[in-house]
C-alpha cells in the first residue's frame, strides 16, 4: 500500500515541479522564441540578412569588374574569339527573385533549403531550370519528389499542402532562370 502512496506523490510531485519549472514568463518567452512565433522571425531576418549579403557580394564583384582595366590579348585573335573572350569572363546574369515569388517561397519555406543560384541543401533553382521541367511536372516533383533525379542531394520531403496554384507561380518563375 505504501508502495502506491509514493508512486503516486512521486508522480505528483513530478508533475507538479515540471508546471512550475515550464509555466514562468521567462520560459515561456524563450519557447516562444525557439519554437513559437519567434522562430519564424529569426528565419525572415536571416533570409533577409542572407539576400542583403549577396546582393553586396554581387555588387561589390560588379564593380570590381567595371574598374579592372580591359587588358590586351597577348597574342591576335580572329574576330570571332574577341567577342567570345569577354562572354565567358563575365559571371552569368543573376535575375532578383520577384516579390510575388518571393512571398511564395518564404510562405512555403522553400528558402530553408533551395536558393535562386546557390546549392544550399537542395539543388538552386538555376540548376532545377536546366532540367527543363514543364510547371506540371514541377507540381508533382513538389507532391511526390524522386530523389534519384538528384543524386548527391538529400532526399525532399513531399510537400502535398502546397497548393498547385502557388507551386505553378514559382515553376513558372523557375523556367525564367
Amino acid at each position: 500500500m505504501t508502495l502506491k502512496k509514493s508512486a503516486s506523490l512521486a508522480l505528483m510531485a513530478l508533475a507538479v515541479s515540471f508546471f512550475i519549472g515550464c509555466s514562468s514568463k521567462e520560459n515561456r518567452d524563450k519557447y516562444d522564441q525557439w519554437y513559437g512565433s519567434g522562430s519564424k522571425a529569426r528565419e525572415e531576418a536571416a533570409l533577409v540578412k542572407l539576400q542583403n549579403d549577396r546582393k553586396t557580394a554581387i555588387e561589390k564583384a560588379e564593380a570590381e569588374a567595371a574598374a579592372k582595366p580591359a587588358t590586351p590579348a597577348a597574342t591576335p585573335a580572329a574576330a570571332g574569339d574577341s567577342a567570345a573572350a569577354p562572354a565567358a569572363d563575365a559571371a552569368p546574369k543573376r535575375k532578383p527573385v520577384p516579390a510575388e515569388v518571393s512571398a511564395l517561397l518564404n510562405k512555403h519555406t522553400c528558402f530553408a533549403c533551395h536558393q535562386a543560384y546557390d546549392k544550399v541543401i537542395g539543388p538552386a533553382y538555376s540548376e532545377v531550370a536546366k532540367k527543363k521541367y514543364t510547371a506540371d511536372q514541377i507540381v508533382e516533383l513538389v507532391h511526390n519528389p524522386k530523389p534519384e533525379h538528384w543524386p548527391g542531394y538529400p532526399p525532399m520531403a513531399p510537400l502535398a499542402h502546397v497548393p498547385k496554384a502557388d507551386i505553378v507561380v514559382i515553376a513558372n518563375w523557375i523556367n525564367s532562370l
